[in-house]
């Protein structure tokens, strides 16, 4: 199959599955929405209760088969989230039914403080083998208060603490109980004894299924998916695509309290489950790692062994966690002949840690059919790339939502068979009504620039305009001036996704996902390598060490020094600074190493492992390399010949190679205020074409072949991306050489709101320099604004352009009546060759606001959970030129 005859020809595949809500609408409204997505050129929806009343009622079997008989009619395929409410694991109340033994269990850490020599103490553990109360003083929440009352003593331990407040080697006390009382001679020194003990009533999500229990887990099966395939039976694997997990929590901290690394918080608890024990044992090696249980709850003076603790009890977690639940919802829905998708909370260093998300990214994910993260709330801001700004969470400087997110999904999609390339985002929801077209276009190029190829736009909401919840809400009963904007956008994206899927991508790195080496302590993380990589022009991707441990499960192979992980191949090896790493990771570094491969660490090299002890592998360790962050690039540049190598350096520029049949380069300019020119050496020979998939539409390139592949001039607007493909064997245009300019002077406006547009309201005159102050004279209004005026054209020349210097957002041209094209962002050009004439020519443009405008004046919140901004720009902003050219080249 040709992917670029697909496009040019409107015939390729969806890849767009908006999250729809539902809240017990009427059937019209249902209908009414179901058309107006399928309309929004989108094939697929994700039905959402948000809360329904009625979920997996007979409320919501009506309102569902009337969204499912309308798909079928419209030929599109519906998602469904798996539960009454986000996040996943409620199992629609039926944790709060079932028996004890199902509900969420945690390990538990009390202590007592003293200082020796103290004879004869004696202390109840009755009195701390339980989650400690609150003073009465203090307010607390009901839902808080201890419900099942089955508190165990699990062991008692004691360490010195020394100094720097670490915890020195622990002493078992386990044979000094006496009828549930601890007696003992205290010895000189200052000790700390903790009281472990196993409890279901710690604060946590104790509503929520144990993610560590297959049988727990069933429970979401029994609650939710069981019935929709007893109802829904005949639609299953047609119409009924698949499940849809939104961001399951191992939930051993309340809410979304962000969970830090194991012992490093004396007071978290710790997810547990009756299989937890023995799993834990096997990742150790031995029952020794109950001799060290302090080590889960504090810093310890013997780091090796604390590192080794910590990641054997995450590494039972994780895995946990993938097979009972991960893998038995896949293995479900494969059973039952639909997909399994969905994302876990990824936040910064949360896809490596509990609490509200799962411990592993990809472990988390590992029975899913498509790779998931999402994007909501000012995650990704334009620009924010290359600047400094403060997270709740870490220093950030944009490199986590910039470099690693998106890179994420992309990576696991390449190295999991079973996902088949597939990467989704869920993207644009709670950037408030602030945040229009332009700038979805923008979050959308950003990660399909990473290869993210599948996305769940963040929503469409049957409420009444404005629904405070997590706007932008794409059509708001008619509302939203960019509504049809919005399907524009989405074709666009169905466009690209169709044309980064099917094949495979051309990584030269590939990063050592830093989960292990988290969980010992002491890692940097993987966020500013890719930032340096990214800059330069490096592509990478992420491997977990699973990738080495378990070779056979995603074909790693290791042939003609070329690291080879499914079907995706790298060229080298980064691994992060860490002062632990994984033992496969290890050996596969130092073997690879030998027959040439580059081996590197940033930052600084391991000074043990994680999982084992081997003093040789460690020496031979010390012999890799290790650089700065700031010096990577050039250290890989030097080792391998890099995939791409613009000849003109710049920070802004980021590359995707992709190969779907035709080889083809994506480019995106992130810099929201430069244009980018200059050359690139691209290492593959052929034609090469410049796709512009907004216009859908192929230009000829200027290009210089030579002995390793072919030189390229490349020119971008701000924020603007482009495609770069070879040898497609269809018609292209020649490239526009502007020559002359023409300001054109005055125009009239008109405007109108969402629901009467095309019909507009009387114009007024505006000059050249008055229209980008349009917000001045109508600082309230949302809608549509139609600018139009006349001009002489002598028409010495055949090509001729219409160029305005900005405008917002949505922008339309028509040329003596004729259509010449839309655009939502920069370059806002459009070939009106075709339409002008000698003498006297009309020119029409028609520009779409956002609704931030008209939500602000209904006293809405128009940042949601965005930063606060200024309000946009209304209109056209600055000039509006006609060019003519020079000649065609």
């Amino acid at each position: 199959m040709n992917r670029f005859e697909d496009v040019l020809t409107g015939r390729e595949d969806n890849y767009i599955l908006p999250f729809f809500w539902q809240h017990g609408e009427n059937e019209e409204t249902l209908r009414t929405y179901m058309r107006a997505i399928h309309d929004s050129h989108i094939g697929a929806v994700c039905v959402e209760s948000r809360p329904h009343p009625e979920f997996a009622g007979p409320k919501w079997w009506k309102d569902l088969g009337i969204i499912l008989n309308e798909a079928e009619t419209h030929g599109m395929r519906i998602w469904i989230l798996d539960d009454a409410h986000f996040p996943t694991g409620y199992a629609n109340g039926a944790v709060l039914k079932a028996k004890k033994e199902l509900h969420h269990m945690y390990l538990c850490s009390n202590t007592v403080e003293m200082a020796g020599p103290r004879p004869q103490i004696e202390i109840p553990l009755e009195d701390l083998a339980h989650p400690e109360k609150l003073p009465p003083w203090i307010q607390t929440d009901p839902h808080a208060e201890p419900k099942l009352h089955d508190d165990r003593l699990y062991s008692v331990l004691m360490c010195p603490v020394l100094k720097g407040a670490v915890l020195g080697k622990p002493v078992s006390l386990m044979d000094k109980i006496v009828n549930d009382r601890l007696f003992l001679d205290l010895p000189e020194g200052y000790w700390r004894i903790f009281v472990v003990y196993t409890t279901y009533d710690a604060p946590g999500r104790n509503d929520y299924i144990n993610f560590l229990d297959r049988e727990s887990v069933h429970l979401l099966i029994d609650a939710v998916y069981e019935p929709h395939y007893r109802q829904f039976r005949k639609y299953f694997g047609n119409v009924i695509a698949g499940f849809f997990s939104d961001e399951p929590p191992i939930g051993n901290t309340p809410g979304y309290t962000m969970a830090g690394q194991v012992g490093t918080d004396p007071k978290m608890a710790l997810a547990w489950s009756r299989e937890a024990e023995s799993r834990i044992s096997q990742s150790f090696g031995s029952e020794a790692w109950k001799s060290y249980l302090p080590y889960l709850w504090g810093k310890a003076a013997d780091s090796d062994m604390a590192a080794k603790v910590k990641c054997a009890y995450m590494d039972a977690v994780s895995k946990l966690v993938k097979e009972c639940f991960s893998d038995q919802l896949g293995s479900w829905c494969e059973a039952h002949g639909v997909e399994y998708i969905g994302h876990m909370l990824e936040d910064v260093d949360a896809n490596s840690r509990m609490g509200p998300s799962m411990g592993h990214y990809f472990r988390g994910l590992d029975g899913q059919h498509m790779a998931g993260i999402d994007n909501i709330g000012n995650s990704i801001e334009i620009g924010a790339q290359n600047t400094g700004r403060h997270d709740p969470y870490s220093d950030f400087e944009g490199t986590f939502y910039h470099y690693t997110l998106g890179k994420l999904a992309v990576s696991a999609a390449a190295i999991d068979p079973k996902k088949k390339g597939r990467a989704l985002c869920e993207n644009f929801g709670a950037y408030g009504w602030e945040t229009g077209v332009r700038t979805m276009k923008y979050l959308l190029d950003e990660l399909l620039i990473r290869g993210v190829n599948v996305y769940v736009p963040h929503a469409f909401s049957p409420k009444a305009f404005p629904d405070p919840d997590c706007p932008p809400h794409f059509f708001a009963h008619g509302e939203n001036p960019e509504y049809s904007a919005f399907g524009s956008l989405m074709a666009y994206a169905n466009r690209v996704c169709h044309l980064i899927s099917g094949g495979r991508s051309f990584p030269d790195v590939a990063i050592l996902y830093f989960a292990e080496s988290d969980w010992a302590g002491g890692a940097v993380g993987n966020g500013p390598d890719a930032r340096a990589l990214s800059r330069a022009q490096i592509d990478y991707q992420f491997l977990p060490s699973d990738v080495f441990s378990e070779p056979e499960k995603f074909g790693t192979s290791f042939v003609d020094n070329v690291l080879r992980v499914n079907k995706t191949g790298y060229r080298s090896l980064i691994i992060s600074g860490c002062d632990y790493l994984p033992i496969a990771a290890a050996s596969f570094a130092v073997r690879a190493s030998r027959d040439g491969f580059p081996v590197v660490f940033t930052q600084k090299k391991p000074v043990g492992f994680t999982d084992a002890s081997d003093a040789a592998l460690l020496e031979e360790l010390k012999r890799l390399p290790v650089v700065s962050t700031d010096g990577l690039a050039d250290y890989i540049r030097t080792r391998i010949n890099t995939d791409v190598e613009p000849l003109r350096s710049t920070e802004d520029l980021t590359i995707y190679h992709y190969d779907n049949g035709k080889g083809l380069y994506l480019f995106l300019n992130e810099n929201p205020g430069k244009a980018y020119s200059g050359k690139a050496h691209l290492r593959k020979k052929g034609k090469p074409f410049l796709y512009d998939p907004w216009m859908n539409t192929l230009l000829e390139i200027p290009y210089v072949q030579d002995e390793q592949g072919t030189l390229i001039d490349l020119s971008l607007s701000p924020l603007e991306l482009a495609i770069v493909a070879f040898d497609l064997g269809f018609p292209a245009k020649k490239r526009f050489i502007p020559g002359k300019r023409i300001k054109l002077e005055d125009f009239s406006v008109s405007k109108a709101d969402a629901k009467a547009y095309p019909d507009f309201s009387e114009p007024v005159l505006l000059h050249q320099t008055e229209m980008k102050s349009f917000a001045l004279i109508e600082p309230d209004f949302s809608g549509w604004l139609r600018y139009t005026c006349e001009v002489e054209l002598a028409l010495e020349s055949e090509s001729a352009e219409l160029e305005i210097d900005d405008a917002y957002e949505d922008v339309r041209v028509w040329g003596n009546g004729s259509f010449a094209g839309e655009r939502l962002t920069q370059p806002f050009s459009f070939d009106i060759s075709s339409f002008l004439q000698k003498g006297k020519n009309t020119i029409q443009i028609d520009v779409a606001t956002t609704l931030e405008r008209e939500a602000k004046k209904l006293r809405a919140d128009i940042w949601c959970m965005n930063i606060h901004h200024p309000l946009s720009p209304t209109g056209i902003v600055g000039n509006v030129w006609i060019k003519t050219s020079l000649g065609n080249q």
